[in-house]
């Protein structure tokens, strides 16, 4: 069996798909809107279920999110705060990706051009908080910066990409050497009027942000100092920003976290899981895990609803407080044990594969447990072959197969596997085809056998996709299970 015995015996899934209908009792379908909360605050409501839906398969909330956007289109998504922007725009760049449909991405196109306007030569540049232009703030920035890099990612072949990468890499020159960032890389609130660092409270979202933003410049320029500096923030706030037992604490829980603090702490977690899958440091899949597991134990009412204190206890609850702690428990799930039977027994295990069109799109992406953030073994092929092998290690019996091709990460269906078989061996040398697909156009594809005991599995790729540009092969996850 996959060793799951690494993690806590808790199916997090669960107990994210129970926290996700109950954030669906603050939402006010005639007003378009989460009661108890704001507008900014909503962006990140959605957000997390656009992520409990990218990580699960969920189909449940395609309406919600497709409602609150056509209610809400109109505007464009704009208001006098270009961080709120920047939070919505970040959230239907996270649509397209669920999705594939272009209008959220054009969407999140429309709102970076209004934030663009926010940047001006003050204080050698940066982006000002809100359209009054009296202060400048990290948490505009580092929303601008992954806007861009997130934009780039995602308009290949577009005339107006590169645009989004320069802004990107502007952000980021102009925040380093902002003096927002302490010596202890710690990031403060923002900048004086003589616009020298203000020493102001160390937010978690702050941190939360940034580093997914480097983590994007990270996958968009291969340069190791963006994920060195991104593990520099997290450790700091792995280090500096929890209670005594080691939980995440916002700064204003020993006084009055207001209406937004409350949020701030599930963007961090999301963004840590977002390094997680990159650099699979286990002390970040740790700190998920123990904070989820905090909060499930201490944190959580019989309803599912859950309070500021992750280590407990429950203070009052409101959609904030919901969606901040639902955003844990969808970063957990990806760890989560949900059961022997149930339990995706590719994840992790060696692979390797005929070729890999970047160093970022390896074979171990595939066993990587999300469709997130463009995670997906990618091959130009050799010789006209593309193959992708899993060694599961040892001898298990499995009956079921999971295979998410290109559309599952948010590509457009065309580039789902097209032609395919796999092939399964006990020692590696002798094979037996137990699948074999041809014209597939689905982006997720489930493939149920009598069970079978294996150990190598092939998947063997005749013809990669439905369309003639850009021809590899795009694996975003390979699941086996036991039935």
């Amino acid at each position: 069996m996959a060793a799951q015995v690494l993690l806590p015996n808790k199916n997090y899934r669960l107990y994210a798909s129970a926290g996700a209908e109950a954030l669906l009792a603050w939402y006010n379908p005639v007003k378009a809107l989460f009661e108890t909360t704001g507008w900014w605050n909503a962006a990140n409501a959605v957000h997390t279920l656009i992520d409990y839906s990218l990580l699960t398969g969920s189909t449940q909330y395609r309406s919600v999110i497709e409602h609150f956007f056509n209610q809400h289109a109109d505007g464009s998504f704009l208001n006098n705060y270009y961080d709120d922007e920047g939070w919505w725009a970040l959230t239907w760049t996270n649509a397209f990706d669920l999705t594939g449909e272009v209008r959220y991405l054009q969407m999140a196109q429309t709102i970076f051009e209004d934030i663009k306007q926010g940047w001006d030569s003050r204080c050698r540049g940066g982006v000002w908080w809100s359209k009054e232009r009296t202060y400048k703030n990290a948490i505009a920035n580092e929303l601008f910066l992954a806007l861009g890099a997130r934009l780039y990612e995602r308009t290949a072949g577009s005339p107006v990409r590169q645009q989004y990468g320069d802004w990107a890499l502007a952000t980021w020159n102009w925040f380093a050497k902002s003096g927002l960032i302490t010596p202890d890389y710690l990031v403060s609130d923002g900048l004086t009027k003589r616009c020298t660092s203000n020493r102001g409270v160390n937010w978690t979202y702050n941190q939360g942000v940034l580093l997914g933003g480097l983590v994007d410049l990270y996958k968009m320029t291969e340069q190791e100092s963006y994920l060195q500096m991104a593990e520099a923030l997290a450790n700091a706030t792995l280090h500096y920003l929890v209670n005594e037992n080691g939980i995440l604490t916002e700064p204003c829980e020993r006084t009055d976290c207001g209406a937004d603090g409350p949020q701030f702490k599930g963007v961090f977690l999301r963004n840590l899981l977002k390094l997680y899958l990159v650099d699979r440091r286990s002390i970040y899949r740790q700190f998920i895990v123990k904070n989820v597991e905090a909060i499930i134990t201490y944190n959580k009412t019989t309803s599912h609803q859950y309070g500021l204190y992750w280590g407990g206890p429950v203070d009052r609850i409101d959609a904030a407080r919901q969606s901040s702690a639902l955003d844990a428990l969808v970063a957990a799930i990806p760890f989560s044990a949900d059961g022997p039977l149930l339990t995706n027994l590719a994840l992790s295990v060696p692979t390797q594969a005929d070729a890999s069109c970047s160093p970022l799109e390896g074979p171990e992406k595939a066993v990587d447990g999300t469709v997130l953030y463009n995670s997906k073994w990618c091959s130009p092929g050799t010789s006209g072959r593309y193959w992708l092998q899993l060694d599961l290690t040892r001898p298990v019996m499995i009956g079921r197969i999971v295979l998410n091709h290109a559309g599952a990460g948010g590509e457009d269906p065309m580039y789902n596997t097209c032609d395919f078989g796999i092939q399964v061996s006990l020692d590696g040398t002798s094979w037996q085809t137990i699948v074999s697909v041809t014209g597939n156009t689905a982006s997720v594809t489930t493939h149920q056998f009598e069970p079978q005991e294996v150990r190598y599995l092939t998947l063997l790729i005749t013809n990669p996709q439905r369309s003639p540009e850009h021809k590899a092969a795009r694996i975003y996850q390979f699941e086996i299970y036991e039935i």
